[in-house]
């Protein structure tokens, strides 16, 4: 066990979504009978295009973290929860005796609902599986039982399949992405919240002709262009938070860069995707005659679209205002502010590119996020605790998870009816 830990556990840590990601393009691309060069060439592209988005991501975090840390200081309000990031997290989740179990059962699933028709999805997104892998710890750390820490991984392997699909024409409509789906469980909170928002809105008059596309946008006198919009917000940000004149600066720069090297990013991407999408739908089609198969990917792939820039970076500043206005949250996003892109993808092409109505969505799904956040936070601190991992100093409670895994509050109600919780 320890064995097979350690080499899960090395394939998903030390290589990463921009080495794991091109290599799995690459075997697919051989298997779909693509020249070995076009194969390599497509699954380089890839690779190259997410280590691109990781380090201008990067730079997004090293823009807004001051600005971001300066408005808690200015505020004075007291946070106890810790946004630690994804390391100290992940650290636990991979320290639970399932971890080198439930990317291997993940893949068993796969192949079974996909013999049984029940999905459509080959998901190859082993990056975000640790989503599944923090479930499944904190399953176990409540009950004390492998199997049942498998099975709560395992929900989520099937509902992510099941959501993949759902979400596929839209995915694949919006971003012009065809022969894939989004198969990213964490953001699909954000896809749902937004179905909701545009059905809700589609019946309530003035409201519903509101249209704040990027192109409408960008017609008032050159604001809307992403370059000057991040420039705006990220100086605006700043100010907030009462920082030198030359951080203010810096700040504005720094997230204008992320608005117009993201695309550059996504382009490549794209670029590598492409032949590899259209090799896979041949090959289905002529061996699988009335079947489609659609690639799961990582939601990353959307970021490069106008309204998710746009709506990821407005969201910024709101979504310190809400931690900082709504009652009873302990929780002050700092570290996971640049992660918004990510769940801003869905948001926008559920509303069709329409900013107004991915911004309603985003800031529901996200006063979601931070109570959901506030109630698993005792039970993701106890996972590190359990693991061994060492806690920010002063932090008595850390932040990890996203809104589906609000599910894991039920988990020990219904255990100690039967008596298996701990």
């Amino acid at each position: 066990m320890e064995t097979l830990l350690n080499i899960v556990k090395y394939i998903t840590d030390s290589l990463g979504a921009m080495v794991i990601m091109p290599l799995f393009l690459i075997i697919l691309g051989l298997i779909f009978r693509m020249k070995p060069l076009k194969a390599i060439r497509s699954g380089l592209l890839v690779g190259i295009g997410f280590k691109g988005i990781n380090l201008i991501i990067a730079l997004l975090a090293e823009s807004v973290t001051p600005a971001a840390n300066a408005l808690a200081e200015s505020v004075g309000l007291n946070f106890n929860i810790i946004d630690v990031g994804f390391p100290t997290v992940g650290a636990a989740a991979w320290a639970t005796p399932i971890a080198a179990l439930v990317i291997p059962v993940a893949f068993v699933i796969n192949i079974i609902m996909l013999a049984t028709k029940t999905t459509k999805t080959l998901n190859i997104d082993i990056w975000n599986m640790f989503h599944y892998i923090l479930a499944g710890g904190i399953a176990y750390l409540i009950s004390g039982s492998v199997i049942i820490g498998l099975l709560v991984s395992a929900i989520f392997v099937v509902l992510t399949q099941i959501l993949a699909d759902w979400d596929s024409t839209v995915w694949q409509e919006y971003f012009g992405l065809e022969g894939t789906s989004c198969s990213t469980l964490a953001v699909m909170t954000s896809a749902i919240c937004a179905t909701v928002v545009n059905k809700i809105i589609d019946f309530i008059p003035g409201l519903k002709d509101i249209d704040m596309s990027p192109e409408k946008i960008n017609n008032l006198k050159g604001i809307g262009d992403p370059m000057f919009l991040g420039f705006i917000i990220g100086v605006v940000l700043a100010l907030i938070g009462r920082l030198p004149v030359a951080q203010v600066l810096n700040t504005g720069v720094g997230v204008a860069a992320t608005m117009i090297l993201l695309p550059r990013m996504v382009s490549l991407l794209m670029e590598g995707l492409a032949p590899i999408s259209r090799a896979a739908s041949d090959f289905t089609k002529a061996k699988f005659k009335g079947r489609t198969f659609l690639i799961g990917m990582d939601c990353a792939l959307g970021i490069g679209d106008p309204t998710v820039i746009a709506l990821s970076t407005i969201m910024i500043p709101i979504a310190v205002l809400l931690a900082v206005l709504l009652p009873g949250n302990g929780f002050l996003p700092i570290v996971s502010l640049p992660g918004l892109v990510y769940f801003a993808v869905p948001a926008a092409a559920h509303s069709k590119g329409n900013l107004f109505r991915a911004l309603v969505a985003m800031i529901i799904f996200y006063i979601l996020h931070i109570y959901v956040i506030n109630a698993i936070s005792p039970l993701v601190t106890g996972l590190a605790t359990w693991a061994g991992v060492e806690l920010p100093a002063g932090a008595t409670l850390i932040a990890g998870g996203n809104p589906e895994h609000g599910f894991l509050l039920f988990i020990k109600p219904i255990l100690s009816i039967f008596g298996l919780a701990n």
